[in-house]
């Protein structure tokens, strides 16, 4: 057995390092390995960064036997307003389970008992007949709330998942898989009542009106103190087991601040070769599981901020013309001590980086995206970042604007009419001139007029005339001779 350990967690930690970051990314993927191994379905992930450890046919849809009532509990719970509301026990529900030979809690009718007893009944003892009470106290019918059943797991995204009943009897189409009692074991240990009740090893119930004071033994032996399946780390959850699911185990367990969740159903075949002597298959898979990985595997960082990955061109740069990419934050990943973690690569994802980037650029500013790799298998991706600060330098960014913008019809369109207007500016200004010479030129013919009756010149040399200079052309000169003589005298 010893050998089968090794070779059923050694190859696939070696080929699958699960990588994670700070803070937590989900896991990109989990990888499969062909070991020997003897239940159908295994599934081991850890439950503080979301990773998967191992996987076995974890999406391969099964019947799940009691584990059904992990389910069941939780529509109670989330329906349930008082926990001390008492159902009565009725012969209609007890028959429901007439001549299954089912596991039962042996209550009777009329007997009285809390919400909160019958749900330990259910988790603790695994009493199917507290099953049907809850499901006729919550819904009126065992069928109504199988609906609510199916519903809630829809809700929280499983699409393996169908459930018949409400105990977990085998049934054909009642059925999920280890991925989807995972995703319902996540939700459901965010409910303190829930992780409450899974995690007693030994349940007191008080006595009822038909019966004295009872101890119940969780059949989760992990959980119970002195059983020779006994394991200190395990906190709960459920067991389970018929023909066609065989032995079924969905727990949890936590050391040294490492908690993993393993589910392993034996599946049919396994209980159809089961041999006594062996023991009951899941309790010892699942116990073998944690121990290997509580001893062997470790969070360790692989990458940090200092790394340097890549480079990428700066546009309007201050003295710098390329800026350093480093992993955003720290990369940890779950692997085993004594691996190499030298085969541990950060590589650039091409096409996640842009071919230049404008300053201003600060320390911190995410750039682009690089994939975690080991052994050239992809684990996961993590978001760079700029390491160093990139000033902006003004006239390269003056003229870069200037570039792009003619290269914009719109401001081709009004540099055009901005010459026009300078044009037409010019034309006007000779126009103007035009005009005051020639009022200029009528002027002098009007103070000139040989006759001064305001009629033509007669006997003026118009030539003469219109050689003459105008009054702002005297005085201007006059003006120009006067601050020279001044400068000069000054000079002297």
């Amino acid at each position: 057995m010893e050998k089968a350990l090794k070779k059923l967690f050694i190859l696939p930690l070696l080929l699958a390092l699960l990588v994670t970051l700070t803070p937590i990314l989900p896991a990109h993927a989990a990888y499969n390995a062909e070991v020997e191994f003897e239940s159908d379905i295994v599934y081991m992930e850890s439950l503080d960064q979301g990773t998967v450890i191992f996987n076995k046919n974890a999406d391969k849809r099964t019947p799940m036997a009691s584990l059904t009532k992990i389910t069941t509990a939780m529509v109670v719970l989330e329906k349930a307003d008082d926990l001390q509301r008492v159902c009565t026990v009725t012969q209609e529900e007890l028959d429901e389970l007439a001549g299954t030979n089912s596991s039962t809690a042996r209550l009777v009718e009329g007997e009285q008992l809390t919400v909160e007893q019958l749900l330990y009944l259910l988790m603790v003892h695994s009493a199917n007949e507290a099953a049907i009470i809850l499901a006729h106290e919550f819904s009126g019918t065992t069928a109504a709330f199988v609906d609510e059943m199916n519903a809630f797991a829809a809700k929280l995204g499983c699409k393996d998942t169908h459930y018949l009943n409400p105990h977990g009897l085998d049934a054909e189409g009642h059925y999920t898989t280890a991925r989807d009692l995972a995703i319902i074991i996540r939700h459901a240990l965010q409910n303190d009542e829930f992780a409450k009740i899974v995690g007693t090893p030994v349940y007191e119930m008080a006595a009822t009106n038909k019966r004295d004071a009872t101890k119940y033994n969780n059949t989760n032996s992990l959980l119970v103190p002195g059983s020779y399946y006994s394991y200190t780390p395990c906190m709960g959850i459920k067991t389970g087991t018929t023909a066609e699911a065989g032995y079924c185990l969905a727990s949890y367990a936590s050391q040294n601040g490492y908690t993993y969740l393993t589910i392993i159903i034996q599946g049919a075949e396994g209980w159809k070769n089961r041999t006594y002597s062996g023991g009951n298959t899941a309790f010892n898979e699942t116990i073998r599981a944690y121990k290997w990985v509580f001893d062997n595997i470790k969070l360790t960082p692989i990458a940090t901020p200092k790394d340097k990955v890549a480079q990428v061109d700066v546009g309007l740069g201050r003295k710098k013309d390329k800026v350093t990419l480093v992993p955003a934050q720290e990369v940890q990943a779950l692997i085993p001590s004594s691996i190499d973690s030298s085969g541990i690569s950060i590589e650039l994802i091409p096409e996640s980086l842009p071919k230049e980037v404008l300053a201003p650029i600060k320390p911190g500013d995410k750039i682009g995206k690089a994939k975690v790799l080991y052994a050239g298998e992809e684990l996961t991706t993590v978001d760079l970042a700029a390491s160093e600060e990139v000033k902006r330098s003004w006239p390269a960014t003056i003229w870069y604007y200037v570039k792009k913008g003619f290269g914009y019809w719109s401001v081709r369109i009004a540099a055009l009419a901005l010459l026009l207007l300078l044009i037409a500016l010019l034309i006007w200004r000779r126009v103007r001139q035009k005009q005051q010479k020639d009022s200029n030129l009528n002027m002098i013919r009007i103070r000139h007029d040989v006759d001064g009756s305001g009629g033509s010149l007669r006997g003026v040399n118009t030539e003469l005339v219109r050689g003459r200079k105008s009054s702002y052309q005297v005085k201007r000169e006059s003006r120009r001779r006067h601050r020279s003589r001044s400068y000069w005298r000054k000079r002297r």
